[in-house]
Order: structure tokens, then C-alpha cells, then sequence
């Protein structure tokens, strides 16, 4: 399964490889998972409108188009201080959610029974099974400081709720 990735942002990320960390990624998805999938673009903003906020995009397979993924690099790491992109867990975390989600999108066309209703939360639920499976270690080693995380969590949601 060779999956292109192609880069279209002009960003500047403190990670060196956003590519590469993408492929180590993709290592973790059972191949049949990404049957049929051809690209992943990253790109600074996604190219739809309507989902602006979203940190990824998943595009179907249309007449000879193949499916895509589009991820928004910029929206991804918005608001993220500089010195969190050192700490190696983090930013790959922050990317697998999104590229999960999005390969559930993809997953969800070969699976029966999934509704417009019920796909956000097939999503949703198929990138926790790959972010438990891909991160399982710093799971352990981060849990001792999930109290921390959540504080913190919740004064950057409240800081971005006043400037909005």
C-alpha cells in the first residue's frame, strides 16, 4: 500500500518531518484499512469552506478520483506554544487524532451498517481503538499526569472561548 503525501503548507513546524511522522503513522493501520485511499495533503487550511475549524477532511471516491485526505497543518497545531512541539509525544498525538479520524471517514465506506447519522461517531470511536493502539505506552507513562492535562486543558478552552 503506498500511500502518497503530499505537502502543500507553507507553515514552519519546529518538527522536522511531518511526512515521515505521517508514514510511522500509517504503519500502525491494518492495510485494508487503506484500500483505495491514494493521498494524504497536507495542507495550512483545508480547501472546503464549510470546515475551516476541522484539522482534516476526508474526500470519497468520486468517478475516477481517487479517495483523499486532506489534513490543515496550521489548524492542527493552532494555539499550541512553541516549546510543546519538543516534547516528542505531543505533536504526533495531536496529528494521529486527526489522520485516525479521517482514515475512520475511509473505513466507514466498507463497513455495513454505518448511517449519515452515526458516521461522525464511527470516526471518532475508530481513532481512540488507533490512538490506544499506536500510543499504548505513553498511555502508562502519561497517567500520572492526566489531572495536570485537564487543567490545563480547560484554561486554553476557556482563553480561546474569550477571544472568540
Amino acid at each position: 500500500m503506498n500511500i502518497k503525501i503530499k505537502k502543500q503548507y507553507r507553515t514552519q513546524f519546529p518538527i522536522n518531518n511531518i511526512e515521515q511522522l505521517i508514514q510511522k503513522l500509517l504503519v500502525k493501520v491494518p492495510k485494508e484499512h487503506l484500500v483505495g485511499l491514494d493521498a494524504i495533503t497536507l495542507v495550512d487550511q483545508l480547501t472546503y469552506n464549510k470546515n475551516q475549524k476541522a484539522g482534516g477532511l476526508y474526500w470519497p471516491r468520486k468517478g475516477h478520483e481517487p479517495a483523499r485526505i486532506e489534513l490543515a497543518i496550521d489548524t492542527i497545531y493552532s494555539g499550541v506554544p512553541r516549546f510543546v512541539f519538543f516534547l516528542p509525544f505531543v505533536p504526533k498525538f495531536m496529528l494521529a487524532a486527526v489522520l485516525y479520524h479521517e482514515i475512520g471517514h475511509h473505513c466507514q465506506y466498507f463497513t455495513h451498517g454505518v448511517t449519515k447519522k452515526t458516521e461522525q461517531n464511527f470516526a471518532a470511536k475508530y481513532k481512540k481503538r488507533m490512538l490506544k493502539k499506536t500510543f499504548f505506552w505513553w498511555g502508562l507513562i502519561m497517567l500520572p499526569f492526566a489531572p495536570l492535562i485537564y487543567l490545563l486543558k480547560g484554561v486554553t478552552q476557556k482563553r480561546s472561548g474569550k477571544d472568540s
